[in-house]
């Protein structure tokens, strides 16, 4: 029969792996922080700041997870952020021509960059290329660089009821007037655009620029209801499901008329007053298309790997490696495991940023020395436990290794290791 001290040790190691693993899949960023630190800019790739820490910046990747990212191209702050809806896998609308909302969301947004650029704008754009980014990565981006505007732009689908004029909708944040301001701008320029062509438009009821609400008070779109500090919209300029005004689209000389009324509609959100036009009321319909999750979403290797070497006296070595074999890891697992719980721990307290009462470091030396690689996602536990107690990578690795055995003491007091 299993002991009861050897239960004892399964069950806080059982607890800890699942608490563990549950904090990488759920424990996120928070995107609505209201502190701005800006962003590190790679190759085109936007990485918002999460924390600075000794050892590099803790930013989130396209796919909103935390990595050690030392890049040196900083960005504080820009005029305007803009976002083209959706990405990778997540095609949006597709029309009967074959035209992909997704990359024409781009080809659009590109050239509104461009237009706002050459007035004289500081321009970012969430994605640049064909990235797969969930919601919560969009809106970190905005709200790291406190923008003037944000704006989200999209082709729609769905609608059948004819109409003789375009069912272009624009939606704002729910009780905030700057971003019902700029959504009636929107509306209104980009609809004044494009009912000059003649095609045999679709549209609904809620053509026009209003707010779409999960329940009384609350935005539907993460992608506004994550940016409450910035002035947020979302343009839907057309229905691509509808095969006229797919066909539209596919000329080039419309999407350049669609990228200047957008740029005019955020100029003059900058530059005036003008309140806009075409607004409806607010109206709930909480039934999303569960696209923007980060399901799925799988980054390139943006960093590289780290390592650590923490030595150890020889009782301290034979403690670990018999420990490590009795917890069926790796003398390396045993102490990433460590860290990596002792993150948690930081996590799980709201007042662990630092701490009053300091631990003395642990003492590094010996003959035996372990090195550990740390991938740039397991790199931020590093970095937060270090920065917590101030403590050395290599003291923190060496701190992990000792929560390890406490555990393990705490299961089996009697037994050396």
């Amino acid at each position: 029969m299993r002991s009861f001290s050897k239960l004892v040790f399964r069950y806080l190691l059982t607890i800890v792996s699942v608490i563990f693993s549950i904090s990488i899949i759920a424990i996120v960023p928070a995107s609505s922080s209201t502190t701005s630190l800006g962003v590190v800019v790679e190759n085109g790739v936007i990485f918002p700041i999460v924390q600075n820490t000794e050892l590099g910046r803790i930013v989130t990747t396209p796919c909103n997870t935390e990595i050690i990212h030392n890049g040196e191209q900083l960005l504080e702050s820009v005029d305007i952020v803009l976002d083209p809806g959706h990405g990778g896998p997540e095609t949006g609308s597709v029309g009967a021509n074959g035209l992909v909302e997704r990359d024409l969301n781009l080809t659009v947004t590109l050239l509104v960059e461009k237009e706002l650029t050459s007035l004289g704008y500081t321009v970012v754009l969430t994605r640049n290329t064909d990235l797969h980014m969930p919601i919560r990565q969009r809106t970190a981006i905005a709200n790291a660089l406190s923008p003037k505007v944000f704006v989200s732009i999209h082709h729609n689908g769905g609608a059948v009821r004819r109409s003789d004029v375009p069912g272009t909708e624009t939606f704002h944040q729910v009780n905030n007037s700057e971003s019902q301001r700029l959504a009636g701008l929107l509306f209104e320029e980009v609809f004044e655009s494009l009912k000059n062509y003649w095609v045999p438009w679709v549209n609904t009821v809620h053509n026009g620029a209003s707010s779409r609400l999960s329940e009384p008070g609350r935005d539907a779109y993460g992608i506004l209801r994550n940016t409450p500090n910035v002035p947020s919209a979302i343009v839907e300029a057309v229905y691509l499901s509808n095969p006229p005004e797919a066909d539209l689209m596919l000329l080039p000389e419309v999407q350049q008329v669609e990228a200047e009324a957008i740029t005019r509609a955020i100029h003059r959100f900058i530059s005036t007053s003008d309140p806009g036009s075409g607004f409806k009321p607010s109206f709930i319909d909480g039934v999303m298309t569960g696209t923007g999750s980060a399901r799925g979403c799988v980054d390139s290797k943006y960093e590289k790997d780290l390592r650590v070497t923490t030595a150890y006296s020889n009782d301290e070595f034979e403690s670990l490696t018999a420990a490590a074999r009795k917890a069926g890891m790796s003398v390396e697992e045993f102490q990433l495991f460590g860290v990596h719980a002792l993150d948690l721990f930081l996590k799980l307290d709201s007042d662990s940023d630092s701490f009053e009462e300091k631990i003395p470091a642990p003492v590094i030396s010996g003959s035996n020395v372990s090195n550990v690689s740390w991938s740039a996602e397991s790199q931020v536990a590093l970095a937060r436990v270090g920065r917590a107690y101030g403590f050395s990578s290599s003291e923190v690795q060496k701190l992990g290794a000792t929560l390890m055995l406490s555990l393990i003491h705490i299961s089996e007091p009697t037994r050396p290791y």
